[in-house]
């Protein structure tokens, strides 16, 4: 059975016993309890969520935010645990802590508490920030619009609400930030007029700031640059895209306003 040099306590793993360690390096890591998010690998590091591809980096940061470290001593930390995390949500899960600083290491305990960060919670409720309004929309641009909100999925976005008739999709969804990146991402990649618009929803309670909700309207032209089309037993090449669509007048050569 392995003992403490210094106070002879028996049983111990590292090294020290964890309180040796704490008193000559000056640090303090009692009561040390992690929030882990179920759904997306984001922990709780100094009262933000943050992301990380691998837990044990999560693991490693959020309890590094937890030591009182005056005297700043390099930390390495390693987590221990018997089994895979739980990922379950209200869950609870004892692991152990390698630690190891100025030549000298101990182990000390932690806890993770498994819960729901505050954007996947969002998942399978009503709230909603913004919606995405898509007109005439092509297969194609239905597609990339999915396929995007997929991929975003891990950020907390989502799907609160969807109707769709032929070209025509409304998508009420959890992100204002989100919604204005892809607007613009649709108005660079498809043929198309984008429109956005706020309006005032609430106050925050406890920042003051006003909360808004916005939509965004992307319409797509029925119409590319050098189409040939009939307009009034006219046939007019597509010259320009714009608020207005022109074109040039196969047979005469003038310009002519184009109503889509």
């Amino acid at each position: 059975m392995r003992f403490c040099p210094r106070c002879g306590k028996k049983g111990i793993k590292g090294e020290f016993c964890s309180e040796c360690t704490e008193k000559e390096l000056g640090l303090s890591f009692k009561d040390i309890t992690i929030k882990k998010c179920i759904n997306c690998n984001r922990f709780m590091v100094q009262h933000k969520w943050e992301p990380f591809d691998i837990p044990d980096q999560g693991i490693v940061k959020a309890v590094y935010s937890r030591i009182k470290n005056p005297k700043k001593f390099v930390l390495d930390i390693i987590p221990h645990y018997e089994i895979a995390l739980k990922n379950k949500p209200g869950a609870e899960q004892d692991i152990e802590l390698e630690v190891s600083a100025e030549e000298q290491e101990f182990v000390i305990p932690a806890k993770i508490l498994f819960t729901t960060c505050p954007r996947c919670s969002t998942e399978g409720t009503e709230y909603f920030e913004g919606v995405l309004q898509l007109r005439n929309a092509s297969p194609e641009l239905i597609k990339f619009v999915k396929d995007d909100l997929h991929h975003h999925k891990k950020e907390g976005v989502h799907i609160t609400k969807e109707t769709s008739n032929g070209g025509d999709m409304d998508l009420i969804l959890t992100s204002a930030k989100y919604l204005r990146r892809l607007g613009k991402l649709l108005a660079q990649r498809f043929n198309g007029e984008l429109t956005e618009a706020a309006r005032l929803f609430s106050n925050d309670k406890y920042t003051g700031k006003d909360i808004y909700r916005i939509s965004v309207l992307f319409k797509m032209r029925k119409h590319k640059i050098g189409d040939i089309v009939e307009h009034r037993g006219r046939k007019i090449k597509i010259k320009t895209l714009g608020k207005h669509v022109s074109g040039i007048d196969v047979e005469t050569g003038k310009t002519v306003m184009v109503k889509e």
